[in-house]
Formats: structure tokens, sequence, C-alpha cells
């Protein structure tokens, strides 16, 4: 579908990095996937109902059982 839309600086700098990482391939397809994070995140249970803090990932960065085991070492 097409329409014209303004849209805040920070939503379009957000998906156009999107394109430039290659996570989608166009300008549109990536606004669509935002809104629907966005909407998805509407839908969960917040972290204090589950009792746990979620923090956004960190893209390309993976955290092992093996890290988190050697972290607590190091207290």
């Amino acid at each position: 579908m097409r329409t014209t839309v303004d849209l805040d600086p920070r939503v379009l700098a957000a998906a156009r990095a999107r394109v430039t990482q290659g996570l989608d391939k166009s300008l549109g397809a990536a606004i669509s996937d935002l809104a629907l994070a966005g909407l998805a995140a509407t839908q969960t249970p917040s972290p204090s109902a589950v009792g746990l803090v979620l923090f956004p990932p960190a893209h390309g960065h993976v955290l092992t059982d093996e890290m988190v085991a050697e972290a607590l070492l190091d207290e």
C-alpha cells in the first residue's frame, strides 16, 4: 500500500539504519518492521508483571553461559 506520512526524524533514521545494515530491503519494509515490533511490544506483559527486567537486544553480541560463569567467578 502506498501512502504519504510524516515521520519523526528518529524513526526515519532507525529505518534507514536497518536498510543500511541489511536487515530490510526497503525503507518501507524497515518502517513496517519497526511499527510491527512496537505493536508486539505493547501486547506483551510488562517486565514487572513477570518478574524479569528485559534489556533490548544488542545485535551481533552473544552472551553465553560460559561468559556468565566467568563473570561470576570474577566477583
